[in-house]
């Protein structure tokens, strides 16, 4: 990555230039004006302010001393500015034709082992719009980190323990009339369909609701989740269930360690776990004064599971937005068990679903919930390409925005509604490449490409690996940059074909550089829109 290479070639320069100085934290950026160069750092701002030198001085200094033959560097005031070399762009393509579908790979995350936990709905109804965004956006940052090296393993965490699969029971029975109504049962045809027939059974075990709960949340998961999951084309690993953990005997194997550990203090017939020590603002009841584990516990045992006893690097849990309150809970549990750093949590906020102006509201236990299978429908078409449309619209915003999802847009099959955008442009890169199929380019002359639309759409083809990096080494693992990444492509291809003639009879040696070019661009859009985002990559529309 040409931003590495700088950097190094930074590093080396300053130690030539200033060996006292230390050179750690250099950003190298793209810059703004091309008429500045390519890329820029303001680095000796920094440093003649520790020496207490003149910024112009300090930069034409470093300058002095960076040799490469990929780029040239020169001062401007507190600025260094680099300038790729003229043969930069076409080395790049080539570099992407002879890679193809493993360009933008990269080792840097070989033999780290991730895992991304993400959806989790509740089996106590259908998986509803807000559980899609963070379905389609955990899918992709499992997809870019295994594309960076990473042994990723995608799960989902069945709460199939707990008051609310009590609930769910006493709504089955409130469902086939045997009790009366609550304030705190669901309410769905879902529900309504599941008791037909089963008012014998139900009675006999009215007393006992967790086990109806239980019965019926297994049904919800089976008939309802799974296949919204395979709709949405994500496939989990594992699916991990929450009873399981009092079975095994994690949670009081969970509870002893901590106590071991002094982290657990009596007050008030409860047991209470020391957060406080470890960031929070607060300690908080992991056993109630009746003797029952609280949800909290729970979490601190799932995710000692997954740090101890399966020894992931990472853990990277997607949580809605109703979730912000026990993100710094769970995170003092796992600084307390020795795992400081190795959690990310990334809130997912809320979506509006917008349609005629107007929004939908959701309320899952008045039994109008906006489901993602009521999505599909709304957007219209083929249940493959409205799912491929929902996950692109969910992508195209950064997970701590709130979204308007506007389904007049996501209903509209043209090139207006971005997701067409894209394929549109795929299919016509491949329309181009059928009807050249005779034209030999094994020997393209790529030093040919220098029109000024030819270089920006190699360039923003050779973004690929940088713009992977970044993805990963931020801890909100902004995705959405794929989907603006995707439609850019398709933008500067469009204008590259509006503007240079691809198939000229006349000038056989430009129309095989060209169709050259159009190769690596159907390469990369694959690579970015198919195996990273997601969605079909058409041959024909």
């Amino acid at each position: 990555m040409i931003q590495g290479e700088i950097k190094r070639s930074l590093m080396k320069a300053i130690k030539n230039a200033y060996p006292k100085i230390d050179a750690k934290g250099i950003k190298v950026e793209r810059a703004k004006d091309p008429r500045f160069g390519d890329y820029t750092t303001n680095i000796s701002l920094k440093i003649s302010s520790a020496l207490g030198k003149d910024p112009f001085v300090v930069s034409s200094r470093i300058a002095e001393n960076i040799q490469s033959e990929l780029f040239s560097a020169e001062a401007v005031s507190g600025f260094i500015n680099f300038k790729l070399a003229d043969d930069y762009y076409q080395r790049q393509l080539k570099r992407i034709l002879s890679e193809k579908e493993k360009f933008g790979s990269s080792k840097i995350l070989k033999g780290k082992k991730i895992q991304v936990e993400f959806i989790s709905a509740n089996p106590t109804g259908p998986m509803h719009i807000g559980n899609g965004r963070g379905g389609f956006g955990g899918d992709v940052v499992a997809n870019v980190l295994s594309k960076l090296g990473a042994k990723v393993e995608r799960e989902y965490y069945v709460n199939d323990a707990g008051t609310q699969i009590k609930t769910l029971g006493e709504s089955a029975l409130l469902s086939a009339g045997i009790t009366k109504a609550t304030d705190e049962c669901y309410k769905g045809d879902y529900i309504d369909k599941w008791v037909i027939g089963k008012k014998r059974e139900l009675n006999r075990l009215k007393d006992e609701p967790q086990r109806i709960g239980e019965k019926l949340a297994n049904h919800i998961l089976t008939s309802f989740i799974k296949p919204t999951i395979r709709d949405m084309k994500i496939s989990f690993d594992n699916f991990f269930r929450e009873k399981s953990m009092e079975r095994s005997g994690l949670i009081k194997s969970t509870i002893a360690e901590l106590e071991k550990k002094g982290l657990v203090y009596e007050e008030e017939g409860a047991k209470w776990f020391r957060a406080s020590d470890f960031g929070d603002n607060n300690d908080h009841v992991i056993i109630r004064s009746d003797g029952q584990a609280a949800y909290y516990l729970g979490d601190i045992a799932y995710h000692r599971d997954k740090l101890v006893a399966r020894k992931f690097d990472k853990v990277i849990d997607i949580w809605g937005a109703d979730h912000h309150g026990h993100v710094q809970r769970v995170q003092s549990a796992v600084a307390a068990m020795g795992h400081k750093g190795k959690l990310d949590i990334i809130i997912t906020q809320l979506v509006r679903l917008i349609k005629n102006g107007r929004e939908f509201r959701m309320s899952k236990r008045k039994g109008i919930t906006v489901t993602m299978n009521d999505l599909f429908e709304l957007i219209g078409g083929p249940k493959k390409e409205a799912s491929d449309v929902a996950r692109f619209f969910f992508l195209s915003r950064a997970f701590n925005t709130h979204m308007d999802f506007d389904l007049d847009l996501a209903r509209n099959h043209t090139e207006k509604n971005p997701v067409y955008y894209v394929k549109y442009a795929h299919a016509r890169i491949s329309g181009i490449l059928r009807n050249a199929r005779n034209i030999p380019t094994s020997r393209a002359n790529l030093m040919l490409l220098t029109d000024e639309h030819e270089i920006e759409l190699i360039k923003e083809l050779s973004k690929l690996p940088e713009i992977l990096i970044a993805i990963a080494a931020d801890n909100t693992y902004p995705v959405h940059h794929l989907t603006f990444y995707a439609r850019s492509i398709s933008q500067k291809f469009h204008s590259f074909y509006s503007a240079c003639r691809v198939i000229d009879e006349d000038n056989l040696p430009l129309t095989k550089a060209r169709l050259r070019l159009v190769e690596a661009t159907k390469i990369v859009l694959g690579i970015v829109a198919g195996d990273l985002i997601g969605i079909d990559t058409p041959e024909k529309m």
